[in-house]
């Protein structure tokens, strides 16, 4: 006899899998944002700090501005993507869970039956043996 649930326990490997597949995913992004921020970061610590004119003094506080500004996108999308990943960790997490509950149930299952077969065999062997014993005793008298 087959598994009852052997339908359910493949949809549970395939949501597991999708999971594993969403989790990877989200934590690349998350190391792209991170790695994005760093880079951000770098380079607003490049901008020259020499002066020679108010037009630069201008045009370096316009660009630390916009810099300031593009690191806090940056840091606001590293911040949501890591939240993402934490999101998709823990639905990995949990079908994980649910495909190793069923992996037992089925596990569980078969030793059951196994041990129902065992038994089947060692009722069948005990019978032979009865007739035999019947038979030689017969055969004796």
């Amino acid at each position: 006899m087959t598994f009852p649930l052997s339908g359910l326990l493949r949809v549970r490997g395939v949501q597991e899998r999708a999971a594993a597949e969403s989790l990877s995913h989200a934590r690349a992004e998350a190391v792209a944002a991170e790695t994005a921020v760093e880079h951000a970061v770098s380079s607003l610590s490049d901008i020259a700090t020499e002066i020679d004119d108010p037009a630069t003094l201008l045009a370096m506080a316009a660009a630390r501005s916009s810099g300031q500004a593009a690191l806090a996108d940056l840091r606001a999308l590293a911040e949501l993507r890591q939240d993402a990943a934490e999101a998709a960790s823990a639905a990995h997490v949990e079908a994980r869970c649910e495909l190793k509950g069923l992996e037992r149930l089925e596990s569980a299952h078969r030793a059951s039956e196994l041990a129902e077969e065992q038994r089947a065999e060692q009722s069948a062997l005990d019978e032979i043996a009865v007739v035999r014993a019947a038979r030689d005793a017969g055969s004796a008298a």
